[in-house]
């Protein structure tokens, strides 16, 4: 099949090119010949150069190469959050949020949570306000169960510490919970945050505790 070209040049098309108005002379038409000819030779210089290299990037090489345990971190935050659940007495600690990980190369391996000592009433449309009474033997409830925390957060530690074999014994292991209360609670003496932490090997009788 044959195919014919047509040479057409459009009026605005020629006026663009050589600045004068539709309808110019053919004579002007070829005076914009090359400044088109030097647009396209920039063009196809651009389009010659080289593609941009872009690297392949392998996500367990990189992590093999920050030294990130992210399995073994992974592997603490469900044991932890296993164990916290079953902390308590009469009541057990009531898990606000789950445990977080992280891996800090240089320093160790930090393990956060957010706790609230016993499921606390909280006021509703049928009972706009809590009785003193009540939060009394709240207050008596969360106390009991503030010193089972502290004695499983030692034994918490000590798992997280066993099951991360593959940082370096001198990192730290930091396991805190952070403990959460309602507006009308009586706080006195509780504290809002306990720390437990220490060098991988140091051993659950070696750790320091911190409250805040």
């Amino acid at each position: 099949m044959r195919v014919e070209r047509f040479n057409v040049e459009p009026p605005f098309r020629a006026a663009a090119l050589t600045g004068g108005a539709p309808g110019g002379s053919r004579a002007a038409g070829r005076k914009g010949c090359p400044t088109l000819a030097a647009f396209f030779l920039v063009a196809g210089c651009a389009l010659a150069q080289a593609p941009l290299k872009v690297a392949a990037v392998n996500p367990g090489a990189v992590a093999a190469a920050s030294g990130s345990p992210r399995q073994a971190i992974a592997d603490v935050e469900k044991r932890l959050d296993s164990k916290l659940d079953q902390v308590g007495g009469k009541d057990h600690v009531y898990i606000l949020g789950l445990t977080r990980g992280l891996y800090l190369q240089g320093f160790g391996a930090v393990f956060s949570a957010e706790l609230d000592l016993i499921e606390s009433p909280r006021p509703n449309p049928f009972r706009q306000q809590i009785g003193p009474q009540e939060a009394a033997a709240v207050r008596q409830r969360k106390l009991q169960n503030l010193a089972v925390l502290r004695k499983s957060l030692r034994d918490l530690w000590t798992d997280a510490a066993s099951l991360l074999g593959s940082i370096p014994d001198t990192d730290q292991v930091v396991v805190a919970v952070r403990l959460l209360y309602q507006p009308w609670e009586d706080t006195s003496g509780m504290p809002s945050q306990i720390v437990v932490k220490g060098s991988r090997k140091a051993g659950s009788a070696n750790v320091q505790m911190e409250e805040q």
